[in-house]
C-alpha cells in the first residue's frame, strides 16, 4: 500500500504521520512579510499571493504537517486546528504541499496548553491510528470519534462584532406572498445576479442577524448574534437577479435573510475521556462564562450549542474542552459544582460556539466555565 498523507496534525502522542510525496524544497523556517508567494503546484489554489508587512509565514516544505509546524513555532502540536483556523485556504487540513504559505497566529495570544489532547483531527470519522511505543512499533490505537455532525455544525449560531455584507439576500420566493416561511426544495429569488458576479451553481449560506449579546456579569455587548438558517444552491441567473433552491433548512427561512459564500465546516475530532465532575481539581486555565444558548433558550442540556466568552485571542481552539460550574454559595464559598461539559467546534478571536457534550443538570446563561 502507497504512503498515505495526514497532514492534519495525526501524530498525536506518537502517532506516526505518513508524508506526502512532493518535490523537494530547501528548508526557510519562519519568515515576516511583507513578501510574495511564489508560484507552485498545489490544490488549494486560493493560496494568498502575498503576505502582509510584520505577518510571520512559514512556508511548507517537503513532509511538513500541521501537526509539526505547530510544534515548531508555537511549541505545542495539539494547536494545529488554530494554524488551520488561521489559514483558511486549506481546504482540507490532512492536505498541504511545498510551497504553500502557512501564515502565523500572533505567537503572544497562543495559550500553551489549548486543546490539549483533545484537539486531534482525522481523515474519517472513528479511524484508528497506532501509537508507536518505544521501539519504533505500534502499540495501541486511539480511536478518534466526531464532535457533532457536519449538518448540525454547518447551522450552528455564532457572534461577530464586525457588520456582514448583507448586500445579497432573499427578495421572495417563486410562491410570492402565499407562503413566509420557506424550507428545503422551495425557489426563491435573489438580490442580485450576474453583474455582481453570481453564477449558476453557486453555493451560499443563509443568515439572520439577531440580537446583540451581552455579557451575563459586566453587561457589555460582546457583538450581534447570527442564526444560519440555511443553505441555497443558484440554478438560474439574470444580470440583476437569481434564482436558486434551497438545500437545506436549519430553521425558518424568510425573506431578507442575506447569503455568504458557501464554507463548509471541519467537524473537531477527539478522544473520549471522562466527563468532569464535583470530585475534578480546578485547572486554573482560561474561566470564562456561557453568554448564551441555543434558539434563546433559558437553558440547555446535551446535543445544544452555545457561545461563550472565550475565542483564539485566549488559546481557544476546535476542540477545546470546558468544564460548566456554578458555586452555589459565592460567598462562603462553597465547592464548585460541575454541571456539564462542553467542546468548542468553531472559535473567533473572543467568543466561540461550542457544544454541550455532558450535562448533568440544566445549563444556563451566567454559568462559569474553565478550561480542562
Amino acid at each position: 500500500m502507497r504512503p498515505k498523507a495526514i497532514l492534519g496534525g495525526l501524530v498525536a502522542l506518537g502517532l506516526v504521520g505518513v508524508m506526502a510525496s512532493a518535490q523537494d524544497a530547501p528548508p526557510v523556517g519562519i519568515q515576516t512579510g511583507p513578501a510574495t508567494v511564489a508560484p507552485h503546484w498545489t490544490k488549494n489554489t486560493s493560496f494568498p499571493t502575498s503576505v502582509p508587512e510584520g505577518a510571520a509565514f512559514h512556508i511548507v516544505e517537503r513532509g511538513d504537517t500541521l501537526w509539526d509546524i505547530a510544534d515548531r513555532y508555537l511549541d505545542n502540536p495539539y494547536l494545529w486546528p488554530q494554524l488551520w483556523d488561521h489559514n483558511k485556504y486549506i481546504t482540507d487540513a490532512h492536505w498541504i504541499y511545498p510551497g504553500d504559505p502557512v501564515l502565523l497566529p500572533d505567537l503572544a495570544l497562543i495559550a500553551a496548553g489549548a486543546g490539549e489532547e483533545l484537539a486531534l483531527g482525522g481523515p474519517d470519522v472513528g479511524e484508528e491510528f497506532g501509537v508507536e511505543g518505544p521501539g519504533g512499533e505500534a502499540e495501541e490505537s486511539v480511536a478518534l470519534v466526531p464532535v457533532t455532525q457536519e449538518t448540525a455544525l454547518q447551522c450552528a449560531m455564532y457572534v461577530t462584532r464586525e457588520k456582514e455584507d448583507e448586500s445579497l439576500y432573499i427578495i421572495g420566493s417563486e410562491q410570492g406572498g402565499d407562503k413566509v416561511a420557506l424550507a428545503e426544495r422551495d425557489i426563491v429569488y435573489l438580490s442580485k445576479g450576474s453583474n455582481a458576479g453570481v453564477r449558476a451553481g453557486d453555493m451560499y449560506t443563509l443568515h439572520h442577524a439577531s440580537y446583540t449579546v451581552h455579557h451575563p456579569v459586566s453587561g457589555d455587548g460582546l457583538g450581534k448574534k447570527v442564526e444560519t438558517t440555511g443553505w441555497v444552491k443558484v440554478i438560474l441567473v439574470q444580470e440583476d437577479s437569481a434564482t436558486a433552491v434551497v438545500e437545506e433548512s436549519c430553521i425558518d427561512i424568510h425573506a431578507a435573510d442575506y447569503l455568504k459564500p458557501f464554507e463548509r465546516v471541519n467537524v473537531p475530532m477527539i478522544v473520549p475521556r471522562p466527563a468532569a465532575d464535583r470530585m475534578t481539581p480546578p485547572t486554573g486555565n482560561v474561566n470564562r462564562y456561557i453568554v448564551d444558548l441555543q434558539d434563546d433558550g433559558a437553558i440547555g442540556g446535551a446535543g445544544q450549542f452555545v457561545i461563550i466568552d472565550a475565542g483564539s485571542a485566549d488559546g481557544v481552539t476546535p476542540g477545546s474542552v470546558f468544564s460548566v460550574y456554578r458555586v452555589m454559595y459565592p460567598s462562603v464559598p462553597t465547592p464548585r459544582n460541575v454541571v456539564g461539559e462542553v467542546t468548542v467546534v468553531a472559535a473567533r478571536d473572543d467568543t466561540s460556539t461550542a457544544k454541550i457534550t455532558y450535562s448533568r443538570e440544566e445549563i444556563m446563561v451566567g454559568d462559569q466555565i474553565e478550561l480542562r
